[in-house]
């Protein structure tokens, strides 16, 4: 499998059609979602805390979009605000993850990785079952990302890839301005960070979001039409276990 395959598994009719018109949209949630959380670090003691929170709440609701157009169901530009009655299952959620990246990061950094892949649709799932529990959330996750795991981290790479080369794009253009005139360390941050920030907000984070919610839509497709089979589960003839259904 390689980069290439992984990129045109959105296929035309995917971005085009089923995404058409609602790009800017979810570019424009995403800014939104990057400003409170940037204004989240405004506040004293609480910076790091209240930009995690809004962080984790907005994400929810971001998905919840990308999904809803993806299945061509038109929705609003406000639902992507998650209701807020299931606001604290949402950071529980985030939290679990977080920890469970960190904690087996910590002995090694693939298996932090790899806890990460498992868990990459649990936001759609919640999103798609607000009253589950976070412990089925997290199963049905790992069930339903069998056999993407490689997928979702090779479309990562090749979106940090892009971001990096954009970044790249300004380091030239900063070793060209000092061939002039002595350049600022601001400037030199600032021709950095813009490409990569505005290739990241307008290109990667939308194809990224609008991927994971085709992966996991077309995960729940083969997952009703063959369940996965258990790891204790044999050859020999036995039925199979029911399809799951998020």
């Amino acid at each position: 499998m390689d980069i290439k395959k992984t990129i045109n598994s959105m296929d035309e009719y995917s971005i085009q059609k089923q995404t058409k018109g609602r790009w800017f949209e979810l570019v424009l949630a995403n800014t939104l979602a990057i400003v409170f959380v940037m204004l989240g670090f405004n506040f004293p003691f609480l910076s790091l805390t209240l930009a995690f929170i809004v962080m984790a709440y907005l994400q929810i609701g971001v998905y919840g979009f990308a999904l809803k157009t993806y299945q061509a169901k038109n929705p609003k530009f406000e639902e992507i605000f998650f209701p807020f009655k299931h606001f604290l299952k949402v950071i529980t959620l985030k939290i679990v993850v977080m920890a469970g990246m960190a904690i087996w990061a910590l002995a090694l950094i693939v298996p932090g990785i790899i806890f990460g892949l498992n868990y990459a649709f649990a936001g759609f799932v919640l999103f798609e079952n607000p009253e589950m529990e976070i412990k089925q959330v997290l199963s049905i996750s790992k069930k339903l990302t069998y056999g993407k795991r490689i997928e979702i981290l090779l479309m990562t790479l090749s979106l940090i890839t892009l971001i990096c080369a954009a970044a790249s794009l300004g380091v030239g253009i900063h070793f060209l301005l000092m061939l002039a005139f002595k350049v600022p360390v601001w400037l030199t941050i600032m021709l950095i960070l813009i490409p990569a920030a505005l290739v990241g907000l307008l290109i990667c984070l939308p194809l990224f979001e609008f991927f994971l919610a085709g992966s996991y839509e077309n995960s729940k497709e083969l997952n009703e039409k063959s369940p996965i089979p258990s790891k204790k589960s044999t050859s020999s003839a036995r039925k199979p276990k029911k399809v799951l259904k998020s």
